[in-house]
């Protein structure tokens, strides 16, 4: 009866792991109190359908009120305790267990008491423990509800009780078609809100993943280029290293160097420098296959892994592509007067070779294409 205010106190809680600040404490004990209002609601309208059956013959006048007031009593005590905050050190703060076993208890009395409306009696605890396993954790729902239908099996086994649907008169018919109704009305009421619920926890999932993403891209990656942070890169080539040593399969490293960038800033300014480093990750990146990666080394330096690439010829092939790309590159779109080229240095990785030494190895073929004139790849 009271998970449906207590499923939006899920939707307002980010995390009951954690510790709850005042505020969030006072919320939550609002959630609470306002989901007691929603129990003390169904009472009401049940103790309606009561008295309708009472008016028309049906059960003893007194049975409604009864109803009633051990409905107001259960909720009363419960409000006490909720608001005294006792229950917030409670793996269960809103107390829904508690509350399904207490108000099960109640209806299954008033089975026992009122045979002769005895299943819409019944019917009410499919409503109160649909609406407490809204909260609940799934073995808290299995348990409480084992302990529900043990009780309605031994009432059931009570003396011969006539459990009944009061069907005697006209006004009776009318009374449990309403009883009928207004219960699947509540539990279609809940499947709404389950769905609602789960969407809404759907859409929080997917901000999450989108939060983490991005997390994760800002922890890995470039903030000016997009491409591999450097920490990434070497963390990739250290990955690949050790793939290597397991499985003998080889590959190559890639060290590149936008030629003259100092100049690129000194005449056009930074933010066409900015530009030219955009630009240039983006055309080396479209040059290279999508098995190798690109990340910035430092500044106007970057490296690329080639993860399948095991000899020379094949890594010079694919070096020169990304120096050829990039030459023929329309810079002038930055800047009319703008020209970039690249030099490369290539290094093959070598049996018991370390990353030092590869890296070595990549940085002194760099060394000389620079000095062989840069826009030029050369071995290491």
């Amino acid at each position: 009866m009271s998970a449906i205010a207590s499923a939006r106190a899920r939707d307002d809680e980010d995390d009951e792991s954690q510790p709850l600040t005042a505020a969030a404490r006072a919320q939550r004990q609002r959630q609470c109190l306002r989901m007691l209002g929603v129990v003390l609601a169904s009472y009401t309208l049940d103790t309606l359908l009561l008295l309708g059956f009472a008016r028309f013959g049906a059960i003893d006048g007194f049975a409604p009120w009864a109803y009633a007031g051990a409905g107001a009593v259960a909720c009363g005590v419960f409000w006490v305790l909720l608001r005294s905050g006792k229950s917030e050190g409670l793996a269960d703060p809103f107390l829904v267990v508690p509350q399904m076993l207490v108000h099960s208890a109640i209806h299954l009395a008033f089975v026992m008491w009122v045979p002769a409306v005895g299943v819409p009696l019944l019917m009410m605890l499919l409503v109160i423990n649909a609406f407490g396993a809204m909260r609940v954790s799934r073995m808290a729902v299995l348990s409480t509800s084992a302990l529900i239908a043990i009780g309605v099996a031994g009432v059931l086994a009570w003396g011969g009780l006539n459990v009944a649907l009061p069907t005697g008169n006209l006004g009776q018919r009318v009374v449990s078609a309403a009883w009928f109704a207004l219960v699947l009305a509540r539990v279609t009421l809940l499947d709404l809100y389950g769905l609602q619920l789960r969407d809404v926890l759907m859409q929080r999932n997917a901000k999450l993943k989108a939060k983490f993403e991005k997390m994760h891209r800002r922890a890995t990656r470039d903030g000016l280029t997009g491409t591999l942070s450097r920490r990434s890169v070497m963390e990739l080539l250290d990955q690949q290293h050790r793939k290597f040593e397991l499985t003998g399969q080889s590959f190559s490293i890639v060290l590149l160097d936008i030629d003259h960038f100092k100049q690129v800033n000194d005449r056009f300014g930074h933010p066409v420098g900015d530009e030219v480093l955009r630009a240039f990750s983006r055309r080396a990146s479209a040059e290279m296959r999508t098995s190798d990666r690109l990340g910035r080394y430092g500044g106007e330096e970057f490296l690329a892994v080639l993860t399948a690439t095991e000899d020379e010829s094949s890594a010079h092939i694919a070096a020169e592509r990304v120096r050829d790309g990039v030459a023929k590159h329309a810079w002038n779109r930055l800047h009319p007067d703008l020209k970039v080229t690249v030099s490369l240095g290539v290094a093959v990785c070598r049996p018991e070779e370390t990353v030092e030494e590869l890296l070595a190895r990549a940085d002194a073929a760099l060394y000389a294409a620079k000095h062989a004139g840069r826009d030029c790849v050369r071995m290491g």
